[in-house]
């Protein structure tokens, strides 16, 4: 079973939305796509909380029943057990592999996914290859200086008295570690200027009609996602 996992922040509007959009499309296409199990979470929800009242009442207006939806938080777990994560928003992205850094490959924003990004694409893999290149100087940087690194920090347990020493050398070393990455960390912020959003758009205290053109934004991307799945298991 493929276990496709929706990321928004509340975990009661754009990722539950997502969530029964997408079930709702998967029992449509009926058995070229069985064995796919859909959930969503929340980076900031509160366990058990219904969907929002707007979300509810537009999901009503796809024959969709939200009633009983209960939020849940984004846990490491969760995301162990995905095989896709689709986030609402780079943020969310960035906030899955906070949680766990090994589920880069299989985490994207989900209009990311949907290839919304068009002609773009040279400017997503030259942002993917200073990504690399700045994990790969922090890496060295963190093993040529990891002895003292850890040094210091066991001093500051052990030496409380010393803290704030310990404490200016960690942040110089912090400072340098940034500096080694300062070029690439530019450019990047300059290439990720250049791209379109790829975000959902929060429609969080929103009235319905801004709950209406979220769910057709996500909607469109869902579609894309669906004909993907229904290629791979064609080619299988």
């Amino acid at each position: 079973m493929k276990t496709i996992l929706f990321v928004c922040t509340g975990n009661t509007c754009r990722s539950s939305m997502a969530e029964a959009l997408f079930r709702k499309m998967l029992e449509a296409a009926g058995e070229s796509v069985q064995g796919i199990r859909v959930i969503s979470a929340g980076t900031a929800a509160l366990k058990g909380q219904k969907a929002s009242n707007n979300a509810a009442q537009v999901m009503r207006e796809w024959r969709i029943d939200l009633r009983h939806h209960q939020a849940r938080p984004l846990t490491k777990e969760l995301i162990h057990a995905a095989d896709l994560i689709f986030t609402m928003t780079r943020n969310h992205k960035q906030q899955v592999l906070n949680l766990d850094p090994s589920a880069e490959q299989k985490t994207y924003t989900l209009k990311e996914y949907a290839s919304y990004l068009g002609d773009d694409k040279g400017i997503t893999a030259e942002i993917e290859k200073l990504r690399r290149v700045i994990q790969h100087k922090k890496a060295e940087f963190f093993r040529e200086y990891e002895k003292e690194i850890t040094e210091l920090r066991n001093r500051r347990v052990e030496l409380q008295g010393q803290l704030q020493a310990v404490d200016d050398r960690i942040r110089e070393l912090e400072l340098e570690m940034a500096k080694t990455v300062s070029n690439e960390q530019r450019e990047l912020v300059y290439l990720e200027d250049k791209l379109p959003s790829v975000d959902i758009m929060d429609p969080f205290g929103q009235p319905a009609w801004v709950y209406r053109e979220c769910a057709k934004e996500i909607e469109e991307a869902l579609k894309v996602v669906l004909k993907k799945l229904l290629e791979e298991n064609s080619s299988r």
